[in-house]
């Protein structure tokens, strides 16, 4: 059976996991998928993973904490730190995991740092940062926790068995000390470049971009441990809670390694009729400027009928040729948010398509919430149907894996606007646009 699995956060579409994981699925021949899950609280990931039906999720900033009571069970390490980056799904049963620790072991490892003995500090005292704490501990190491809120460093330090410093003592933290792990989020700069020397290994939980501790402290002749390696040594024990197989963490390690995809110029939104696709693409296009464009009425206006009358004369097939026809348009579209037809996703040179010219975004919601939506309009021929929300189950699960194969990351639509999810997705890729 087909495996969906995810990575949640907030924000999340810059995750490379779905590199690496994809990758690992794809040496081992499994029939599985890895995209991200843009949710908005730790709450609304894990309804969302159990509706959605995935079978495992890596957690992210900022929930690795405030998922813990949505889950069923924890393993030793997830609860001496009060933090969880991997769940994984058996019988219905979501357990969580830590394997941050084995990142940063891995990370040090295969960097050549021993930190055994050695004056270290750890930057943050959130999820992350208990982690590396708990990681440096286990070798030995002298550990203080820097934090801006010193009760939260307290808290940590009391827990785990180290010392804890304001943020205004980062210098006396930094005097003497071999290590810094730096796990917090910030584009502002919390080290003063003075405080950084040559004696000074750092490495920074922030891979996405070089970060401003990372140019400072370059510039200051520190060793540099890279962030990615964190991402990948973390991800080879989770990919064994997923799977309950081995990692290949040489074909995990060049996909995280390989040269990022050029930023596509539009976005498009996949998903069974009722999901909001064409009333979320005009609020995307009216937020940020961009041209918003419905398949479907493009293929209403070719045929010149309405598409259930189009299925009823011509078939299926015939919508799905003129429906392809205007997909491949996409390649010489830029700067729009297109509203994709349901099935879309049914034929595999629309998903090259759509993936190659566009950020696919999948807009969930479950059969009852789709068919209120949608209504007696009769408008939807796949659903005219006997049992309405029956055919609807039957779609999803038809086309839930399709969807998840397609899209760059889902977010779930309850109880949201179609205003608030327009401005939830557009936080999420603006970069890409803007930058």
């Amino acid at each position: 059976m087909s495996k969906i699995y995810a990575v949640a956060g907030n924000p999340v579409f810059h995750s490379r996991s779905p590199r690496m994981f994809n990758a690992a699925f794809r040496e081992l021949a499994l029939d599985a998928v890895y995209t991200r899950l843009a949710a908005s609280t730790a709450e609304e990931a894990i309804t969302a993973a159990r509706e959605v039906g995935i079978d495992g999720l890596n957690i992210t900033s900022p929930f690795k904490a405030a998922v813990i009571p949505h889950l069923d069970e924890l393993d030793a390490d997830a609860r001496k730190i009060g933090a969880v980056n991997t769940v994984a799904q058996s019988a219905g049963r979501f357990v969580g995991y830590n394997t941050d620790v084995a990142g940063v072991l891995g990370a040090l490892k295969e960097s050549g740092f021993d930190p055994a003995g050695k004056k270290t500090v750890v930057l943050g005292a959130g999820g992350a940062g208990r982690a590396a704490a708990l990681a440096l501990l286990s070798t030995g190491a002298d550990v203080v926790i820097v934090n801006r809120s010193l009760e939260r460093a307290e808290e940590a330090a009391g827990i785990l068995r180290c010392h804890a410093l304001p943020i205004e003592r980062i210098d006396e933290a930094l005097t003497g000390a071999h290590l810094l792990i730096s796990t917090i989020s910030s584009d502002e700069r919390v080290i003063e470049p003075t405080l950084l020397s040559r004696e000074l290994t750092v490495l920074e939980a922030n891979y996405a971009r070089p970060t401003l501790l990372v140019q400072d402290a370059s510039r200051a002749g520190c060793s540099l441990i890279d962030g990615r390696l964190w991402l990948l040594h973390q991800a080879i024990p989770a990919f064994k809670h997923f799977t309950g197989e081995p990692a290949p963490g040489d074909a995990m390690r060049k996909a995280l390694w390989k040269r990022a995809w050029a930023p596509h110029r539009s976005i498009a939104l996949i998903g069974l009729s009722g999901s909001g696709k064409s009333t979320i693409a005009r609020e995307i296009a009216d937020l940020a400027g961009l041209t918003a464009i419905d398949i479907d009425n493009m293929v209403e206006e070719k045929a010149g009928l309405p598409i259930a009358e189009l299925f009823e004369r011509e078939g299926e097939e015939t919508f799905r040729i003129m429906e392809r026809a205007e997909v491949q348009k996409l390649w010489n579209v830029s700067g729009a948010v297109v509203a994709c037809g349901g099935g879309a996703v049914l034929r595999k040179r629309n998903i090259q398509t759509i993936r190659s010219t566009c950020v696919p975004v999948w807009l969930w919601a479950n059969p009852k919430t789709l068919l209120a939506r949608i209504g007696d309009t009769g408008t939807r021929p796949l659903l005219n149907d006997q049992d309405p929300e029956g055919r609807v189950e039957t779609l999803l699960e038809e086309r839930r894996f399709l969807y998840a194969s397609t899209a760059y990351f889902l977010i779930d639509t309850e109880g949201k606007s179609p205003k608030e999810i327009a401005e939830r997705i557009w936080n999420e890729i603006r970069n890409t646009f803007n930058g």
